[in-house]
């Protein structure tokens, strides 16, 4: 197994989560996992060994998409499973949330796409409540998502994130507003390492940091990390703050 350790000495950082805005992608490349993956179960814990959130694993078809994902209690039992369509091309056309152990409709999200196969919109029927969320994507002249959109069933604008990246490609920014007159909710700044992966993540409010993360990895053979250590840092002090694992299958 090799060890990547990242040197943890600057409160810099610039970020990148990933947000799935070109569903043709194939969610592994998306992920930067290597190989024929199977499923990837995830785990989130303390120093200390305690779940610190619901567990959750992914399932890919061979064709590297998603097919399933099930969230889990402390306990390993299921809690939340999200269900994916795709059309001829690959593209996903709707996912279904229900609620375990029961399968209980909980909400439903359809999918549109441009004539670049981007996503444009996205729309979420929760079934409970009948409330409709509608999601907007934005593109750059260089087809990278530059703007996200979140309105209500009244085209009420409720949140908008607006990303930079750097020269990589990588996002490097996220800044997030509030409601139609564009509160200001704060910034990340994200680093990815070479492989791809999430190295340093700050987030700030106005100029003033707030608080940074700091990520070390290792890898299995395939060059999957399997286990990623997230270091907690504030302007004053830094300590180990979540052990994050994953179980990864292949298949055969």
């Amino acid at each position: 197994m090799k060890c990547k350790v990242l040197i943890l000495t600057a409160l810099l950082v610039s970020l990148g989560g990933m947000v799935r805005a070109q569903h043709f992608i194939p969610d592994i490349q998306e992920e930067h996992l290597k190989g024929n993956v199977k499923s990837v179960l995830t785990t989130v814990r303390t120093p200390q060994g305690r779940i610190v959130s619901q567990p959750v694993r992914k399932n890919f078809n061979r064709q590297g998409y998603f097919t399933q994902n099930t969230y889990y209690d402390t306990m390993g039992n299921p809690v939340i499973i999200v269900s994916y369509s795709y059309d001829k091309k690959n593209r996903l056309v709707k996912d279904i949330r229900t609620h375990e152990p029961y399968s209980e409709l909980l909400s439903q999200s359809e999918y549109k796409y441009d004539k670049k196969n981007r996503t444009i919109v996205a729309e979420m029927m929760g079934i409970a409540d009948s409330m409709v969320e509608r999601t907007v994507y934005y593109f750059d002249k260089n087809d990278r998502l530059k703007k996200l959109s979140v309105l209500d069933e009244r085209d009420t604008l409720l949140a908008t994130t607006t990303y930079e990246y750097n020269d990589a490609g990588f996002r490097s920014l996220a800044t997030f507003t509030e409601g139609e007159n564009g509160i200001y909710k704060g910034t990340e700044k994200f680093r990815f390492d070479t492989d791809g992966f999430l190295a340093e993540r700050c987030s700030y409010y106005l100029t003033e940091l707030r608080q940074a993360f700091l990520y070390t990895y290792y890898y299995d053979e395939e060059g999957n990390w399997v286990k990623a250590y997230v270091y907690h840092v504030t302007p004053t002090e830094g300590y180990l703050y979540q052990v994050i694992t994953r179980q990864i299958s292949y298949f055969d």
